[in-house]
Order: C-alpha cells, then structure tokens, then sequence
C-alpha cells in the first residue's frame, strides 16, 4: 500500500507507521536494521535498558545503517521508534508475541514486541535485517507442556536475516536445533561452528554451516530468495562475555524450581526466569546480556550493508 505522509511518521496503513528516517531509507535502499522492544520493556531492568537501547542505536548507525525500533504505541504500531520515546514505552507495556499483536493494537495499549512480532512488523514494513539478542524455542519440559515459543515459527515464514547469540539459556536448545531443522529454518554460525546459548557462548552443540565473512552471509540470503525460499536466515554468533555453563545451568534449575512453586506459565515464564537469573546473578548474567545485543546490532548492520554489494 502506498505510504502517506503524516508529520514526521509515514503510514503503511491505518495500523502500521514507519519513521521519515527509516521509510527514506528503504526507499533508497540504504542499510537498516529492525530492533526489537521486548528486551527495552521486559528484558532488562530501568535504567540498563534505556542505556542498552542506546548502545543497538549506536552500533547501527556506527556501521551505516539506520535502526528500525519497531514497538507498539497506545494501539499504533510503529517501525522506527525515536528515543525521546522509549522511556514512554514502559508506561503499562505489555509483552507482545505475534498472537497478542490484535489485541494490545485494538485495545490502544504499549506493547514491547517479541521476536516473533518484531519479524513479522520488519519484514511487512520491507526490512530485510533484523538484529536480537537469543531468540525464543523449545521450552524445557516441553514433553508435557508443549511449550515452544512462536518466534519459530514465524521465523519459518519470514524472509529476512536475524542475527542472534542462539536461543535463550533457559530453553532446551538442542531440542530447539532439532525444531529449527524441521521447520527448514537454516542456522549460519558466523565465525563459529557450535551453537551458542546466550549467556553460554559454546553450548557444545554443531552447526552445519559456518561463514566467515558479511559477505558471504549476504550472498547465502540472496540465493534463498532466488529460491523463493520463505524462511528466515538465522545468523548466530556468541556473544563476548560469555558465562560458565555450569554456573548458568544451576541457576535455571532454581528459576525453575521457583517459576512451579508459584505457578508460572506460558508467556509470564520467560521474563520470570530472567528476572530470577538477574536477581541471583544480576551484575555478570546483565553484563552479558548487554554485550551480546550490542555485538549483535553491529553485526547486523554491518550485514545489511553487505546486501548492496551483493
């Protein structure tokens, strides 16, 4: 649909509004990464995640790219967020998953968006990088929960590049890998040839393809679309301050032992566990998680500027 000028947003459509920076961006195919909100509104504690938004913010633009941070706005949605109103955001946000996308819009809420919501926001507004810190999965216990997280599969019918530190600690990640391969989702370990876990940059566990170079990564996305290959190309790299697994592995065992002791489930189940990491081993789990979601942000930016060269 043809955007329409509106101040200093452009509108997609009555729902969807782009920022001028980032709607004359893609219409002169300069790089941009997608940002997600979940991690400003649920992720990190205040203020570390208004200092952590600001350092994704830097790591694109330092790069060349411009930073698309797509959110939900009392009912509008908005892809390309300005600072001055990120703090705003934390003003009765709620987590939104893709599912929950109808709901927070019709009933003029804030809604930091999830990686599942942030994917599907990025790529209707035409953006083809989208950066993160570990994406959701299988869930552990999923057996008798079947619990799994539907950043999966989104990512299986969204045809983008995301870059991540692998899927989040608290999950069952060799399950996740076993659901990633049978969604046809592919995982590219950029500089690495196992899987990191987040807090964990080696969880041990192989990864098929390895790339050395942005380049290269570009190149692989490029032919998955001459392909009409609609999956996401999900690029993980571990993040710099990595953690002791044995020390991240008690603490989850705990967080779960607790999030059962108080019956927490479902959608509440992730921001408790890493609250509870956060508040057992807040200093070095937090500086971890900030150091990775800048890594990440470099990296993809540096990859989306690799997609004109290609």
């Amino acid at each position: 649909m043809q955007a329409t000028q509106k101040g200093a947003i452009q509108e997609v459509n009555d729902r969807i509004m782009i920022s001028d920076e980032v709607q004359v961006a893609l219409s002169s195919k300069a790089p941009v990464v997608a940002l997600e909100t979940a991690v400003l509104t649920h992720g990190l504690p205040f203020p570390d995640n208004l200092e952590t938004m600001r350092k994704m913010d830097g790591a694109v633009r330092k790069y060349g790219a411009v930073p698309a941070v797509v959110a939900i706005r009392q009912g509008q949605i908005v892809v390309g967020l300005e600072a001055r109103e990120w703090e705003s955001l934390l003003e009765g946000a709620e987590k939104c998953s893709i599912r929950d996308l109808g709901a927070i819009v019709a009933r003029g809420q804030n809604g930091g968006t999830t990686v599942a919501a942030t994917a599907y926001l990025a790529q209707r507004a035409g953006i083809r990088v989208f950066a993160t810190g570990g994406i959701g999965g299988v869930h552990r216990g999923w057996e008798t929960s079947l619990d799994v997280s539907a950043d999966l599969y989104v990512l299986s019918r969204c045809a983008m590049t995301v870059v991540c530190s692998g899927a989040k600690s608290i999950l069952d990640i060799p399950k996740t890998l076993e659901m990633l391969e049978s969604l046809g989702i592919p995982v590219i370990g950029y500089q690495t040839d196992h899987m990191p876990g987040f807090y964990v940059a080696d969880t041990g566990l192989n990864i098929s393809t390895r790339l050395e170079n942005v380049r290269d990564v570009a190149m692989m996305e490029r032919t998955m679309r001459q392909l009409d290959l609609s999956q996401a190309l999900l690029v993980v790299q571990p993040g710099p301050r990595s953690v002791d697994g044995a020390v991240v592995e008690a603490l989850i065992a705990e967080a779960l032992k607790e999030a059962r002791a108080q019956f927490v489930s479902g959608k509440d189940a992730t921001p408790f566990l890493l609250g509870y990491l956060n508040q057992r081993a807040g200093a070095q789990l937090k500086a971890a998680n900030i150091a990775l979601l800048e890594q990440n942000a470099s990296l993809a930016a540096q990859i989306a500027g690799a997609f004109s060269a290609v």
